[in-house]
């Protein structure tokens, strides 16, 4: 629609002629070009977001990349719509990059300013044309100045995906390139620069191309005007392939800039604008890089930009300028000869290789066949870099190569230092998940030491420590070992009472298939076995949240299975413990267990955690361990926080304790 509309717009000002239009018919016609090239602008975002990646241009239509809902056409007006919505998804909320309207801006300006040097102002800035395109808007203007944005609009293409890190696709070249090979032979003006060279080899007869309208009749050999402008636009693009190719060949640093996803541009420009055009262009485009590369290395915040972004900002100033650079270096024009393409291929290779040599070391290297070539590395590289395996036999090294893997399965790829931030999402995500699939509402927490185990064990483990001693009676340690098993014996009670305090609370809440105050453990030995071990003495669910640590630690075999869960992060394991705890009871242990009671308690007193008692099970071997009391009266810890703390002796105390607490929210009307 916006195409048809600007052909009508441009054939009623071609008829009319630009002097009789009043001012506001240009203002409205300038307003039209540029909400024309922002629409471009945004449909070039398409080609440059889903070419490179197979995809359609045209269906489905455009989403939001975060949350993947439609957007819909009110709010995919180019550049206004961002505006409007404040760089955000209406779905979302969140942030649109700014690229998408700072590229349709940019394109908007491009097709405006080009607009009134070439169409509105007659052409004026084009050399060689006839005096009838120079009354006001004629319609071949219009039809040149589409000529031009098509080159602009793709050469602005192949840069941003380039930037993007991407190989540019041929099928981007392939319409503009059937445009251009099509264009000069229906209109004798395009390019707009005659060919100069003397093709005396030539099997047919010696051709000279000196002027666009030029017949060539020797011995009865005729050249149409057409003939003429097809072999132009062919010898362009013979001489941008050739410099393009030359250039990434002969500067070997500058393979890393000038890559084979780049050539195909140059080779385009050539068509469309003619082989003098193009070996100015080339030149000033590696001049460009050059002076880029070195501000980037004073200025950090210079982004980097690749080689064809220079070519098609050099275009554009080309296009702008054009008539004026050909009416005072007459060597750009028809008086062009050889010599041209060799100083511009000589710049190119200096100024390409001097970039090259001062841009960051493998700033360009990318998967493309120039960067792959081992000739294009630095040294240090090229000596660790193995030989490339014949291609027979390839497919299965490709197949068992880690790269091929996905990324979900591909461990190693995920252990890597940089997927941290993902490796902490995923152990938040998968306990939150399993724990809401089983439908649990609330846990009580059981913590204890490992080394605290069942009577019998306990006996077993002394009785071993004495034969050690017995046949070694004068060695301390084993005197040490002896003493250490007597303890473990005397505290083997709290086995017990961690096992029956687990069955009293489980049997009261895990009625009727409900989940409420679920026993949670740490999944290992001990007292953390015994709570585990309680529950499912009475046919009840219990959580393990187990820890990998250096000594392989085996989850206990108590644990519901669908319930077990491992971790590598300390600091996610105890917020999953808290999460949903409506308590903690701490029986005796040793660094782990007080890490996570003084980790509960400092939540607690910051009031970061909901309000929960914690209960710590046997007085008497707590009062050694900590002195609360000396913490108070030293002014370290208020008053009020020693009642955070509850002590019990009994799993029935303890039981009346939490329920005691929670009196008016226990499950199944325990209070």
């Amino acid at each position: 629609m916006n195409l048809l509309a600007t052909a009508i717009a441009s054939l009623l000002f071609a008829r009319i002629g630009y002097e009789y239009v009043p001012w506001w018919g240009n203002l409205l016609l300038a307003i039209w070009i540029w909400c024309f090239g922002a629409n471009v602008g945004s449909f070039m975002n398409v080609v440059i977001f889903r070419v490179p990646a197979g995809m359609s241009v045209v269906y489905p239509g455009s989403k939001c990349p975060k949350c993947l809902n439609h957007i819909a056409w009110y709010d995919n007006i180019p550049v206004l719509s961002w505006l409007w919505l404040r760089a955000q998804c209406r779905h979302c909320a969140l942030p649109i990059s700014s690229r998408y309207p700072t590229i349709e801006a940019i394109v908007a300006a491009i097709f405006l300013v080009l607009a009134f040097v070439q169409p509105v102002s007659g052409g004026s800035n084009l050399p060689y044309l006839d005096d009838r395109y120079h009354r006001g808007l004629e319609l071949p203007l219009w039809l040149m100045y589409a000529y031009h944005v098509l080159l602009l609009c793709v050469l602005i293409c192949a840069a941003m995906i380039r930037y993007d890190r991407q190989q540019t696709p041929r099928r981007l070249y392939l319409p503009a390139l059937f445009i251009g090979v099509i264009a000069p032979s229906i209109w004798a003006v395009v390019p707009m620069l005659p060919g100069n060279f003397q093709f005396t080899w030539f099997p047919l007869r010696p051709i000279a191309f000196h002027s666009v309208a030029l017949l060539n009749r020797q011995d009865g050999f005729t050249l149409f005007p057409w003939q003429v402008s097809l072999l132009n636009s062919l010898l362009g693009l013979v001489v941008g392939l050739s410099l393009g190719l030359l250039v990434a060949n002969l500067g070997k640093p500058v393979r890393q800039r000038l890559l084979s996803a780049e050539i195909p541009a140059v080779a385009l420009t050539g068509l469309f604008l003619g082989w003098q055009a193009v070996c100015v262009l080339v030149a000033l485009a590696s001049l460009s890089d050059l002076l880029w590369t070195i501000a980037s290395r004073w200025l950090s915040s210079c982004a980097r930009v690749p080689w064809t972004g220079h070519l098609a900002v050099m275009t554009f100033v080309f296009l702008l300028i054009w008539g004026w650079l050909v009416g005072n270096f007459p060597w750009l024009g028809a008086d062009a000869t050889i010599t041209t393409f060799g100083i511009a291929a000589a710049v190119s290779i200096v100024f390409g290789t001097l970039a090259t040599r001062l841009a960051a070391p493998n700033e360009f290297v990318e998967s493309n066949y120039f960067a792959k070539s081992r000739d294009s590395l630095p040294d240090t590289m090229r000596k660790a870099t193995p030989m490339p395996r014949p291609i027979e036999g390839n497919t299965h090294a490709i197949l068992n190569s880690p790269s091929y893997r996905l990324a979900e399965e591909d461990t190693d790829f995920l252990k890597q230092a940089a997927l941290r931030p993902v490796r902490l999402q995923l152990e938040l995500l998968k306990p939150e998940m399993g724990l809401t699939e089983q439908g649990i509402n609330s846990t009580i927490i059981a913590f204890g030491g490992a080394q605290i185990v069942e009577q019998q064990e306990a006996e077993s483990r002394l009785a071993r420590a004495q034969q050690a001693l017995a046949d070694a009676i004068d060695d301390p340690q084993a005197k040490r070992a002896v003493e250490r098993a007597e303890r473990v014996l005397a505290k083997s009670h709290y086995y017990d009472a961690a096992r029956e305090f687990s069955r009293l609370v489980s049997s009261s809440c895990q009625i009727n298939g409900e989940c409420d105050y679920v026993i949670t453990t740490g999944g290992g030995p001990g007292v953390m076995e015994a709570a585990n071990r309680g529950a499912y003495d009475v046919g009840a669910k219990s959580i393990g949240l187990n820890i990998t640590l250096p000594h392989e630690q085996v989850p206990n075999p108590y644990i519901t299975p669908e319930l077990c869960f491992q971790f590598h992060y300390f600091a996610l394991r105890k917020m999953h413990f808290l999460l949903r705890a409506k308590a903690l009871v701490v029986f005796p242990g040793g660094f782990g267990t007080l890490d996570e009671l003084f980790d509960a308690l400092t939540l607690r007193q910051t009031h970061l955690v909901q309000a929960i008692p914690i209960i710590l099970f046997g007085k008497e071997y707590w009062s050694h361990v900590i002195d609360f009391q000396f913490l108070a009266d030293e002014g370290v810890i208020a008053d009020e926080h020693l009642d955070l703390i509850d002590f019990a002796e009994t799993p029935e105390e303890a039981w009346d304790i939490i329920t005691r607490f929670h009196r008016h929210g226990l499950p199944n009307e325990q209070a």
